[in-house]
């Protein structure tokens, strides 16, 4: 027994070390420098980082060169406070981070007793200076937005990004929203992830006629990424483009909600194709959601959960295999 202990430990050591590298996919991280009034760092400084949502808190202290690093950040917005004997404490608010994403924010403190604090309110947006990577960061309020007619799926929103258009004619994807970045094919060349995971059909064909496995609802995605160059060495298999949907979480508060989509003959209007050969107007559905984000907390720790539901009910049966909604 005791010949495989040691290789045994490798693999297991293999595996999780695996398993912590694909968790960074969908997880933030954020850096920064500590300095005082003249420039000059501050070592040992306290950093308390603070997701507004939840209120779960952070902390790490500043290296010798007044630097921080913290990892492993959901994609949310924080607020950070920095602490050091003989200076003010300092503070700035309004953090937006994205999966992925590596923000670099830097404090200088002031002179004078440690319970003043200086907030910094007014801030140039924070640029990525830390990496390469070049693409969009789709918010939720943009997700929900967008015009996406009846069919409700998420892949049409890449076309949002620069340098992506839908997928060339006659792909297998193209009823699924496949597209095209940086004039890389649409077939089986993008990344789809979710929540950093793999989310890639393995099949050539495409069942039903999508790149991805799972197409979460729209209303319960809280974040869209997508990269389409100079993306790290850590997504890998794509040639085109990495799509990285960040299902939405819990907060502290309960709240939720609730949409509907009507489609009919008497308010939709028929495809130009239909009108040209004279055909009717096909199926119309309805499709409503129910998102109820809960929250709940204990004295020994937080839990936070997202439930989602988005039946689609037909309202009229398909005339042509052709007709749809405009």
């Amino acid at each position: 027994m005791n010949r495989y202990g040691p290789g045994v430990r490798i693999v297991l050591f293999a595996l999780v070390s695996a398993c912590a590298l694909f968790a960074q996919r969908d997880l933030a991280t954020l850096v920064g420098t500590v300095t005082d009034s003249s420039g000059a760092v501050v070592a040992d400084a306290q950093v308390t980082i603070t997701e507004t949502e939840t209120g779960v808190v952070y902390s790490t202290t500043t290296n010798g060169a007044g630097e921080f690093v913290r990892p492993a950040l959901k994609p949310s917005t924080y607020e950070i406070s920095v602490s050091a004997s003989g200076f003010k404490k300092a503070e700035q608010k309004g953090i937006l981070l994205d999966a992925g994403a590596r923000v670099a924010v830097n404090l200088a403190l002031t002179v004078g007793d440690i319970g003043q604090t200086v907030e910094v309110t007014a801030v140039a947006p924070l640029l990525q200076t830390e990496s390469t990577q070049v693409g969009a960061a789709i918010d939720d309020r943009t997700l929900t937005d967008t015009p996406l007619g009846g069919s409700r799926i998420f892949s049409f929103l890449a076309r949002l990004s620069t340098a992506v258009v839908p997928g060339e004619p006659n792909s297998r994807d193209v009823a699924g929203g496949g597209f095209s970045a940086n004039g890389v094919r649409s077939n089986g060349q993008n990344n789809f992830l979710l929540n950093g995971v793999d989310n890639n059909v393995n099949t050539i064909d495409f069942m039903n006629q999508t790149a991805y496995t799972v197409g979460p609802s729209v209303e319960a995605i809280g974040q869209m990424i997508i990269e389409t160059n100079g993306y790290n060495a850590e997504y890998g298999r794509a040639a085109g483009g990495v799509v990285n949907v960040i299902l939405k979480s819990g907060t502290n508060q309960l709240h939720g909600s609730l949409f509907e989509i009507l489609q009919n003959r008497d308010l939709d209007a028929n495809t130009w194709t239909n009108n040209l050969s004279g055909t009717p107007k096909g199926t119309l559905s309805r499709i409503s959601s129910v998102r109820l984000p809960a929250a709940r907390s204990s004295r020994t720790g937080s839990s936070f959960s997202a439930i989602t539901r988005e039946p689609s009910r037909p309202l009229r049966r398909a005339l042509t295999a052709s007709a749809s909604p405009a």
